[in-house]
């Protein structure tokens, strides 16, 4: 529901086979359609002027930060493989080439991508977690400070030793995954982003379209199932389309 918030359709757009609706109970708006528009929808790739920082809050707006496009300091960094590229039951996720994976369209935007494991169902309270990978020096608070996740209302959760989730302690808005393994690079709750085109913040962020991250592990599996089904041919449509 709510669709017409998200300005560009949201999740919509990847799961079409389950009714969404366009507005609040009280205005409802009527069914969307798929390959409908929804409300004031500004397309990423009409925008030719994005700038290079990106305001980011929670609903509450306790925790509020800012992030930046990729620059030569985001690639100083290594990360072993996410399950989301390299499946771990098939995989090793050691990246011994160094790959640079985060870093997507020539350096101007961040890998992000869909997960359905179960401690992102059962920290968000949904199926389906969206994140955006950000190296943690692209990561700032609004006053140009390097971010150090003592914001405000921000709180910290101990998954299991070594990884960590932030959420803000008063709305209870899911903000930050990260662990010891790579400390350099943070996920970052793509809910947060306060792009211009909408919720998919597709002038920021690249879209990983070919695998839901731990979809073997998913409770709700026909949902995931659609997810990924509905990821594949948006991503051959987008590729089609450039």
């Amino acid at each position: 529901m709510f669709v017409a918030a998200t300005k560009d359709g949201g999740l919509r757009e990847w799961i079409l086979d389950i009714p969404a609706w366009e507005m609040y109970h009280q205005d409802p708006g009527g069914y969307i359609e798929p390959g409908k528009t929804y409300g004031a929808k500004v397309s990423a790739t009409s925008i030719t002027t994005v700038g290079d920082v990106l305001h980011c809050c929670c609903y509450c707006k306790g925790v509020q930060f800012d992030i930046t496009r990729p620059g030569p300091r985001s690639s100083m960094l290594h990360s072993p493989w996410p399950d989301l590229l390299m499946p771990y039951f098939e995989n090793a996720s050691d990246n011994s080439a160094d790959i640079k994976w985060w870093i997507r369209e020539g350096g101007t935007k961040y890998l992000a991508g869909t997960c359905a494991c179960n401690s992102c169902r059962l920290g968000s309270g949904y199926d389906i977690q969206c994140w955006a990978f950000v190296p943690k020096v692209n990561i700032q608070k609004t006053n140009g400070d390097p971010i150090d996740f003592n914001l405000a209302t921000l709180k910290r959760y101990t998954i299991s030793e070594g990884a960590y989730r932030e959420f803000c302690g008063k709305c209870g808005a899911v903000v930050f995954w990260h662990c010891d393994e790579r400390p350099d690079l943070v996920d970052v709750s793509v809910g947060l982003l306060e792009a211009r085109s909408g919720a998919r913040a597709e002038e920021w962020l690249e879209w990983c379209t070919g695998r839901v991250s731990f979809q073997e592990l998913a409770q709700n599996k026909a949902l995931i199932e659609k997810l990924a089904v509905g990821l594949n041919d948006w991503g051959s449509r987008e590729t089609a389309n450039k």
